[in-house]
């Protein structure tokens, strides 16, 4: 019976899968040879039922007379009862049309049947498929088990649909990358901003007073014009792309030493604007896993290849987030392990630190455990765009919580020196 059955299924899906033009030659010849069948069965039945009726009168030859005179429909035989004169010609009249009646009949039930076999699921497929698509719901599979004419159009509507479903799903990548891009646009203009209106309070309430030296106030202007400077190239980097992928990395060689001041006057601006004390402390050289070198030669020697914009940019996210959180003191560690050319940055606060949902989620785009009241005033997407630069530039950026209170933020940066750079060129 498996058997039996496997080859029935062979055959069905074999006609199944016959293109339109062959399944129409099939259903026709299907047709003709059901018409051929009983119309002479019909024929047979008839004639036999005439020469019952012809034989009891003993009339000449029922054949004779109709080969002579033509169909005994067309003639008056009136030397038969007038009800047996009936059916003799009815008998006559369906014996030779009943072939046209059956093919007639045959070619609407054919038709029907193709109709119900081969076009109703697919076109009920396709229409539904089109009003569903025409509601912008793509949440559907277009499936006809057939490779028919009408099975490859289904295919080509699933392939569609699949492509609307790509198109859409891109587009909405491309929004939330531009939502992301305006995010952190914003939120990476508020700390810059925020500090030039501290020096500016911090000039404005003191110049009248006479308490600021002409040195401290060079000092203090010069830094401005630095964050004015680095705003104008971050707000040109960022108008030309899409999306905080695109954000170039450009490495320069650098010094330690002169990456070192830049930190501190990033630290030195923040400490200006907020009540929280920050403390830094300069880069230790590690030159090996057990020595580490904190002299101020080896820092003016060493030189490193990195994008220090990137570097400071994370600093100042890292830094603002701390802020927030932290109670009064803040420590900002450094180090540079020559080994392994990583650059490593570490923002410790002695706030409450960062709950179990927030190590899980710290990092993830928009996320906000404690809602503010001013919706613009945190976005929950600093950490989150930390975590990209330091991505970028071949690190990594890790939370955690302190043994003894507060929380972690270590930002490394992957990077190469002078002699690195030389012992790669030169094997």
């Amino acid at each position: 019976m498996d058997w039996l059955e496997e080859k029935v299924e062979g055959i069905a899906g074999y006609i199944r899968n016959l293109s339109f033009r062959k399944a129409m030659i099939a259903y026709i010849l299907v047709l003709s040879a059901v018409v051929f069948g009983l119309s002479y069965l019909t024929m047979i039945l008839c004639w036999q039922l005439e020469l019952a009726e012809w034989i009891r009168y003993e009339r000449n030859s029922l054949s004779d007379i109709i080969y002579k005179e033509g169909p005994i429909w067309g003639h008056g035989y009136h030397f038969a009862r007038r009800t047996d004169h009936f059916i003799i010609r009815l008998l006559d009249f369906i014996r030779v049309w009943c072939p046209f009646f059956y093919a007639f009949a045959g070619m609407i039930a054919t038709i029907c049947i193709f109709y119900k076999k081969r076009l109703a699921r697919p076109l009920a497929l396709l229409k539904d498929s089109v009003m569903r698509i025409r509601e912008n719901d793509l949440d559907f599979h277009v499936t006809y088990e057939s490779e028919d004419e009408l099975g490859s159009l289904c295919d080509s509507m699933e392939d569609m649909r699949t492509e609307l479903v790509r198109g859409k799903e891109e587009m909405w990548r491309l929004v939330e990358r531009q939502k992301e891009l305006n995010a952190a646009f914003a939120h990476d203009l508020r700390t810059p901003l925020t500090v030039l209106r501290g020096y500016t309070d911090f000039l404005t309430r003191y110049i009248p007073e006479g308490k600021i030296s002409e040195e401290k106030m060079q000092d203090t202007l010069a830094l401005m014009s630095g964050y004015l400077r680095r705003l104008e190239d971050y707000s040109r980097t960022m108008k030309g792309i899409r999306s905080i992928d695109e954000v170039p990395l450009c490495p320069e060689w650098i010094g330690l030493k002169s990456l070192e001041r830049k930190i501190e006057e990033v630290v030195r601006a923040l400490n200006q604007i907020g009540d929280v004390e920050i403390n830094y402390s300069g880069y230790c050289v590690k030159s090996s896993a057990d020595t580490m070198e904190d002299q101020t030669e080896d820092r003016d020697a060493v030189r490193i290849s990195a994008d220090d914009n990137i570097i400071l940019e994370v600093l100042e996210n890292v830094l603002s987030n701390a802020i927030r959180f932290a109670r009064r003191k803040i420590e900002v560690m450094s180090d540079y392990d020559k080994a392994g050319g990583k650059l490593n940055l570490t923002v410790w606060d002695d706030g409450e630190g960062f709950s179990k949902e927030q190590l899980e989620r710290a990092l993830k785009p928009y996320y906000k455990e404690y809602e503010s009241k001013e919706p613009d005033e945190h976005f929950g997407i600093g950490l989150h765009i930390c975590r990209e630069f330091c991505k970028k530039h071949g690190g990594t950026l890790n939370v955690a919580n302190s043994i003894h209170g507060g929380a972690i933020v270590t930002a490394s940066f992957l990077v190469t020196d002078t002699n690195l750079s030389f012992i790669l060129s030169d094997s």
